[in-house]
């Protein structure tokens, strides 16, 4: 066999790959607990019994919210290979219309979601609620599994 050949052959299997291993992004799966807010610049307290997010894999989403009997539910859709991610909160059927479109981040254990209020077709493209806007930034931590 020619050398040539050998060494071609030797340069092109042991070569890397062009293109990283993929890596799966980091997911919102899980249960989130409310760690706290701002909305228009302003602190907002977090409600009395708290509040957590669950996002299903399924696309399903759970908010439970203070001492409130019954959850709300809804779904969600991401899309994270946006700069910044996107989440669009997806109420039930029958509010359809009312979708809330959003960014997030996640670092570690800690969400940051951030919504416009009010007016569902526009998405905050900063993570930044000033004075007086409607948008509302929201910081939630994973509920570690017991």
């Amino acid at each position: 066999m020619c050398p040539s050949l050998l060494i071609s052959l030797a340069l092109a299997v042991g070569a890397p790959s062009k293109d990283p291993p993929s890596k799966d992004a980091p997911s919102i799966v899980g249960e989130w607990a409310g760690e706290k807010a701002v909305a228009g610049g302003k602190e907002r307290p977090v409600p009395e019994g708290g509040i957590a997010f669950t996002f299903s894999a399924d696309g399903s989403l759970t908010v439970r919210e203070g001492t409130k009997e019954s959850p709300d539910k809804g779904s969600y859709k991401v899309d994270a290979k946006k700069d910044p991610a996107e989440v669009d909160i997806i109420p039930p059927a029958d509010k359809k219309d009312m979708t809330i479109l959003g960014i997030y981040k996640l670092d570690g254990d800690t969400l940051t979601l951030c919504f416009g209020r009010g007016d569902a077709g526009s998405r905050p493209t900063k993570f930044e609620s000033p004075e007086g806007s409607n948008t509302i930034v929201m910081t939630l931590k994973r509920v570690k599994k017991k």
